[in-house]
């Protein structure tokens, strides 16, 4: 009787979506959706909002993205990520106007669709709906998921549809039609694009189809996976020549506006010292190691994989090799970007497949070997506390992560002036159109992009800013300086430039530069 119980997938995604939907009241994303963005990277946030609020007003077409602050070209021209999804929230603005909370529910769309679809691949792998909710829960507890599915970075939207390619690619491996196998191609192709981390799942089956053809290992339900390598093939080389061309453009159109803003390319371990190393590894491990899941979670997690890994010959052939290849990507990732993790936590959000691979292979281990674990009451009680658990320390983290008194949200107050200050700039003069130099704001676009001005900010200026550099800037077009420290008013640098004071908006002031 319990075993049915187990098993409803004709109505499980109402129950899993139910789930959700609670975690969503439980980490407050009804409050959360109408925040600006601020929290931890909050830089980074800006400058994809940048990038979208750019499109919206129409100053560039499609190719030739830009962002609020000039940089060294005076054009702001620069690229990361392909641009479709901030060119298609833009399109948004245009129907419901500027606001953030669309841009958040656009990507909390892309986070929802993905897990769902995980969801449903482990489910049918696994013929179990409560242990494949285990699973995709497992991603809805991670802080790094779920703060970033409710913001504005393009990580998430790329996992998502990584792991909507894995469900289609599920679906061939479980019934050989092709039509599943192209269209899980399409959607490893969108997410690589977006993010290309994201092509970590991808890479994984890329190397599975090369270990069939240089071996005699078989990796389908009976017999080879891969029985037409020739055609196979194309759609792998198809999506690793376009989307190489993409970041070719990338690279070229950073260097030709000689833009420095956004890595295209690797930090690897191997560049710096081992005195670098170990501050870095000192900084993840304080900083962020509690944010990827709960550190009891990636103890057992460590466990578990050692314990499949000692299991070779009783689990099943694809679930192993996805798994051992998964986390030889894992650890090439690490190396290749390892100059990253000292700051950057979301880089994290793609390797979270590797976790997922190593429960969804163990849970499959015991169905088959070891029934009476698998379908033990108690055993899923266990499990159940476990993802609590999980839950409870990522709800600590959102919230921490958002409150104003946390060094991780420490300028809240700030971005809120900011964000209302706009109006304000045009009644006292200073037109939409006009340059700003933002003094005070060391990131590349939150300031300009919160008063939705162009111009520059200290970033790639420095804290004081030499006479012949301001006077560069004033011939630029630069006609107004925004101070939002005004304690720094009496740096004798700046005396010279804050002798017309035009407004003072809360905390922050105003001046009118030479022409």
């Amino acid at each position: 009787m319990l075993r049915k119980l187990y098993y409803f997938p004709k109505y499980s995604l109402f129950v899993f979506f139910a789930l959700v939907l609670i975690l969503f009241y439980f980490y407050d994303f009804q409050s959360i959706l109408f925040l600006h963005p601020q929290g931890v990277h909050q830089w980074r946030q800006c400058d994809c909002l940048s990038m979208t609020l750019n499109f919206y007003h129409g100053n560039v077409d499609f190719f030739t993205p830009q962002v609020h602050n000039l940089g060294i070209d005076g054009t702001g021209k620069t690229v990361s990520d392909f641009p479709l999804l901030y060119y298609g929230i833009a399109q948004l603005w245009h129907i419901t106007g500027h606001h953030e909370l669309v841009y958040r529910i656009v990507v909390l769309l892309f986070a929802l669709t993905g897990v769902s679809a995980l969801f449903k691949a482990v489910e049918m792998v696994l013929k179990d709906t409560w242990l494949a909710i285990f699973v995709a829960l497992i991603l809805w507890s991670s802080t790094i998921f779920t703060y970033y599915a409710n913001n504005f970075l393009m990580n998430v939207p790329a996992f998502s549809l990584a792991l909507v390619g894995l469900y289609f690619f599920t679906r061939f491996y479980l019934s050989g039609k092709n039509r599943f196998y192209n269209l899980s191609f399409l959607f490893f192709f969108a997410g690589g694009l977006l993010k290309t981390p994201a092509l970590m799942s991808f890479a994984a089956i890329f190397v599975l189809f090369l270990l069939e053809q240089v071996s005699n290992v078989k990796l389908g339900k009976e017999g080879k996976l891969f029985n037409n390598p020739r055609r196979q093939i194309i759609p792998f080389i198809l999506v690793f020549i376009v989307i190489g061309i993409w970041y070719t453009y990338a690279s070229w159109y950073n260097h030709e506006h000689d833009s420095g803003f956004f890595l295209v390319g690797i930090l690897p371990i191997w560049d710096i010292s081992w005195d670098h190393i170990k501050k870095i590894v000192d900084f993840a491990h304080v900083l962020w190691f509690n944010s990827y899941q709960s550190v009891l979670m990636q103890e057992i997690s460590i466990a578990v994989f050692v314990f499949v890994l000692s299991q070779y010959k009783k689990v099943n052939r694809f679930l192993w090799f996805f798994m051992v290849t998964l986390f030889l990507g894992f650890v090439s990732f690490i190396l290749l970007f390892f100059q990253v993790f000292d700051n950057h936590d979301y880089y994290m959000i793609n390797q979270l497949i590797f976790m997922l691979s190593i429960f969804t292979a163990f849970f499959h281990l015991l169905k088959s070997r070891y029934p009476k674990i698998f379908y033990n009451l108690v055993f899923r009680i266990l499990l159940l506390v476990l993802l609590v658990y999980n839950v409870k320390v990522c709800a600590h983290n959102i919230a921490d992560r958002y409150n104003s008194g946390s060094w991780m949200n420490d300028h809240a107050e700030q971005t809120n002036t900011l964000a209302e200050m706009s109006p304000y700039l045009s009644s006292i003069g200073v037109k939409q159109d006009d340059k700003v130099l933002v003094l005070g704001d060391r990131s590349i676009n939150i300031s300009l992009y919160l008063i939705d001005r162009r111009g520059y900010t200290n970033f790639g200026l420095g804290k004081v800013i030499s006479d012949d550099k301001m006077k560069q800037l004033e011939k630029s077009g630069v006609h107004y300086m925004i101070v939002l420290d005004t304690t720094e008013l009496h740096e004798t640098w700046l005396q010279p430039y804050v002798q017309d004071k035009i407004g003072q908006f809360k905390k922050i002031a105003v001046y009118k530069l030479n022409e």
